[in-house]
């Protein structure tokens, strides 16, 4: 097993990548994720937050988390530890594309689950992950694109399939309500810099604002559409202060805030400090 590794950004960008990781990276940072990755925790426990959602996750927890989605990490435990494999957005495309939109949607729809002991489930994840390694550090080898393609193919069907079992699922199909959930949240990704109105995104839907909100409600701990609009684009606003090349004064007018202090005034309701002072505690900048 190779040696943790202080991982960086530029590991999701990779084709493919194999590594042991404590992801202090993501450390109270939000990230949108240019590829995705799959990992195991080894050890410890850690809170972790994939777009609008928390959770909480320990020994032998699992996770599948696909490109383009937001991600951070709350907080860890010391000995906090994963083995992971990344893999780039065109692999996954590639791969997606042949087996199908639910199948890709069913992995959005379940990004953790957990075991509460060792069992076979865990055996065989060691057994993906030690395949993973081997195939990461083959480099000299001239089928070696062929062979990542291959064994992503292969672990997301089984995956698939391990996870239909294990939740008793005869098949995976997503209801009326979730689907209009996913769009929901599809549209907010594409839209959140320049629409915060609930109602667009009901007309975009072809729905009513009332009845997304009872979809939210269902879906999410967060009672109201509002209430994710408005904790999408946090994460938004915080992912572009996180970029020193943007003033604050630029960030306002590119998010369509009348002027920079009304988006000073927007930005610390909903986290309790400043969009200086949060970009000074990023970016170990203080006082700029």
């Amino acid at each position: 097993m190779n040696n943790i590794v202080n991982m960086s950004f530029a590991h999701f960008k990779k084709h493919f990548w194999y590594g042991e990781t404590n992801l202090d990276i993501f450390l109270d940072y939000p990230y949108r994720l240019d590829g995705g990755f799959f990992f195991l925790c080894t050890a410890g426990e850690a809170t972790l937050c994939h777009d609008v959602n928390e959770y909480h996750i320990r020994q032998n927890t699992e996770s599948i988390l696909l490109p383009d989605s937001t991600f951070y990490m709350k907080n860890r435990s010391a000995d906090f530890n994963i083995r992971l494999f990344t893999f780039s957005k065109e692999l996954f495309d590639e791969v997606s594309l042949e087996l199908g939109f639910s199948f890709s949607e069913f992995l959005r729809e379940l990004p953790f689950y957990g075991h509460t002991e060792e069992n076979k489930f865990t055996e065989d994840t060691f057994a993906w992950l030690n395949m993973a390694e081997l195939i990461s550090n083959d480099i000299e080898n001239r089928f070696l694109a062929l062979m990542q393609r291959n064994f992503l193919q292969s672990y997301l069907m089984y995956l698939y399939e391990r996870i239909r079992i294990k939740m008793n699922l005869t098949a995976f199909k997503l209801t009326r309500k979730q689907e209009l959930f996913h769009q929901f949240m599809s549209l907010l990704s594409k839209h959140c810099r320049e629409q915060r109105n609930v109602r667009f995104y009901a007309a975009k839907l072809n729905i009513t604002s009332s009845y997304l909100y009872k979809i939210t409600r269902e879906s999410t701990s967060f009672k109201s559409p509002k209430n994710l609009i408005d904790k999408y684009f946090i994460l938004e606003i915080k992912i572009l202060l996180q970029s020193p090349k943007l003033t604050i004064s630029e960030i306002a007018y590119r998010l369509g805030f009348p002027n920079e202090s009304y988006f000073c005034r927007y930005f610390k309701r909903h986290t309790g400090m400043s969009p200086k002072n949060y970009r000074a505690i990023k970016l170990n900048l203080f006082g700029c």
